[in-house]
């Protein structure tokens, strides 16, 4: 019986985007502590002091949508009072690539450039080193184009990160080796806020992806409900022997290969291919045997010298031949083979001269194979 194909319009492309390896980076989800029993923190980012002080839901104060999170830098009467807010990766990182990491600040305080990012393998929370004595893994300053001193509104923070491969947790904070002291000149407030929105980690390689098991490690991460004094009593039972990191799924990294069939190995103007084809097929077939194939998208594509509904329907039902030949070959799963018609939508030559129109009757394969 002929193999059938799920004939979508919406593929995956070269050039599809990477995903957040961050949980609730804009931190419109809201988690419900177990203490009290509301919705008082968001999910996925736990503060090392109590939340309330750190979780705003005022629309007009946040970057977009309802709500964002502050740190505490400083304190006009506290010495190297501080806080800092933690989350756990969804997928650990590959050692040597780079990624990207975005998200937007403000402070009413010219205190900037001491804030940064700390990767860690271990929980932040349970972090024995005296919290000033830390080094960053980056900060502010590090980024490609600094916050502008004086400027209260919202900016954008982007830096470029190359990884250990160790990482399982980001935490954001001053990072300074200088206390923050005097007047906030801010009446009635002595801490020293630092405000954060949408705060994302991507990989710069557009074939690495998130990992296979990112909606279950999200689940155990959003299942975590101890905020407030639950959360003190928590580290306090752990500080000395703390709980293993999780042990999350790496990073998946897809390498594109493509072949492309020309029309002279199909019928004249019918969707059977030729004898010539098959070695080419059975090639590539073979090549394919011992390597991870997450996805295989063929594409029909066909010249402009007939009407549209013949060439779609021809460069169709050329890509589902191409695609049943190499499901026979390879017994793949069917939802991992995808196949689609152009039509003559989509020239790689000109179509006024035969050889360009010739260039463009074709079948492109797109073979994606996990790293």
């Amino acid at each position: 019986m002929k193999f059938l194909f799920n004939q979508i319009f919406i593929l995956v492309s070269l050039s599809s985007f990477s995903q957040n390896l961050l949980v609730n980076g804009g931190f419109e989800d809201e988690n419900i502590c177990s203490e009290y029993h509301v919705n008082c923190a968001p999910e996925g980012w736990i503060s090392t002091a109590d939340t309330y002080n750190n979780f705003f839901k005022i629309p007009s104060l946040a970057h977009r949508g309802q709500h964002c999170v502050a740190i505490e830098a400083g304190n006009s009467k506290r010495q190297f009072s501080r806080t800092y807010i933690r989350t756990q990766l969804l997928c650990k990182l590959r050692k040597g690539s780079k990624y990207r990491v975005e998200f937007y600040i403000k402070s009413r305080h010219d205190i900037l450039d001491s804030i940064g990012i700390y990767f860690t393998p271990y929980d932040f929370l349970f972090e024995k080193q005296l919290r000033y004595r830390i080094s960053a893994t980056k900060y502010v300053a590090d980024a490609a184009t600094r916050p502008a001193k004086g400027d209260t509104t919202w900016q954008k923070v982007s830096m470029e990160y190359t990884a250990t491969g160790t990482e399982v947790y980001l935490t954001l904070g001053n990072f300074s080796k200088k206390d923050i002291t005097g007047s906030t000149g801010i009446r009635l407030q002595d801490d020293f806020l630092v405000f954060f929105d949408d705060v994302s980690l991507t990989p710069e390689d557009r074939n690495e992806k998130i990992c296979d098991g990112w909606k279950e490690t999200k689940e155990e991460i959003y299942a975590f409900d101890a905020r407030h004094q639950f959360l003190d009593t928590y580290v306090k039972r752990y500080i000395n022997h703390p709980p293993d990191p999780p042990n999350i799924d790496r990073t998946v990294v897809h390498k594109v290969e493509t072949l492309v069939i020309p029309d002279i190995l199909f019928e004249v103007d019918r969707a059977i291919l030729n004898q010539r084809s098959f070695g080419l097929l059975d090639s590539l077939c073979v090549s394919l045997l011992d390597k991870h194939v997450d996805s295989i998208i063929i594409e029909g594509h066909t010249d402009n010298t007939r009407t549209m509904v013949h060439n779609e329907k021809l460069s169709q039902d050329r890509a589902s031949a191409v695609g049943d030949y190499i499901h026979e070959k390879l017994l793949l799963h069917q939802n991992i083979i995808s196949a689609r018609g152009w039509g003559s939508l989509r020239p790689v030559a000109d179509n006024r001269t035969p050889e360009g129109r010739q260039l463009n009757r074709r079948v492109e394969i797109f073979i994606y194979i996990r790293q």
